[in-house]
């Protein structure tokens, strides 16, 4: 089997166990996307990974690739960043925990994007330096959800094309991707999630910000709670999946 020798930078998304000294990682990587490795003895490794191959952390991984398995063989991992908080604290661990969720969920091997890395670096380390948690994973959510091509319709009403200009809240349709009107929404569906107009506002603002901007928006409680019901379930409805990680997140 030919075997070729790679290096990528990478965030740590998943380990488990393997065997009495093994660990199997999975990360993602800018121009790669998922990667999943063997690290061999990398439990009573003192010098190539001791510390260094943990959830969250980023590193640059030296790997080889076989012609028969696309799971590589993780060689040496260098720590660029580790993230320590986010291991620290429970409510930062669990939020960080459900970015890594979707992540593994939405990405597929050899479907690299680069911008969605940096989005994902941006997350763990405003999590890390410790910026509002909820707010984080929100404004993490709505990028997310640009460079998977399902950007909600966040402007005005789906159905009618026209912005509500009531007091009157909207309703997010998870089907339709997007927000509809009290006239158009004729019935209460499921999937159906009640929005106000301010909380539609401040989403539809976020996705229009560059993402060293995204600091300036400042979600209530109340807009939090609201937006994080729709983000869970849109993904929840376009995975066909319930993500666990939720529930480690108010």
């Amino acid at each position: 089997m030919s075997r070729s020798p790679c290096r990528s930078i990478a965030v740590v998304l998943h380990v488990r166990d393997h065997g009495e000294s093994d660990k199997i990682v999975t990360c993602y990587c800018p121009l790669i996307g998922k990667l999943t490795g063997i690290a061999k003895g990398a439990k009573r490794s003192k010098k190539r990974f001791l510390n260094k191959l943990e959830i969250f952390s980023l590193l640059e991984i030296h790997f080889t690739t076989g012609d028969r398995s696309s799971l590589v063989r993780i060689d040496q991992a260098d720590l660029l960043a580790p993230f320590a908080n986010l291991r620290a604290h429970y409510d930062r661990y669990g939020a960080a925990t459900l970015l890594c969720e979707l992540l593994l969920h939405w990405t597929r091997e050899n479907d690299g994007e680069e911008e969605l890395f940096r989005l994902l670096v941006w997350a763990m380390e405003s999590l890390n330096q410790g910026a509002a948690i909820r707010q984080t994973v929100i404004l993490f959510q709505i990028k997310l959800l640009d460079l998977l091509g399902y950007r909600p319709h966040l402007s005005g009403c789906i159905g009618c094309g026209r912005e509500n200009n009531t007091r009157d809240p909207y309703r997010f349709s998870s089907s339709r991707g997007g927000l509809l009107c009290g006239r158009c929404a004729h019935e209460t569906a499921a999937s159906h999630v009640p929005l106000s107009l301010g909380t539609a506002k401040l989403l539809h603002r976020a996705q229009s910000l560059p993402r060293e901007k995204l600091a300036r928006l400042q979600f209530s409680d109340a807009s939090a709670s609201e937006a994080m019901t729709l983000l869970k379930r849109y993904h929840s409805d376009l995975l066909q999946r319930e993500i666990h990680s939720w529930c480690a997140v108010g």
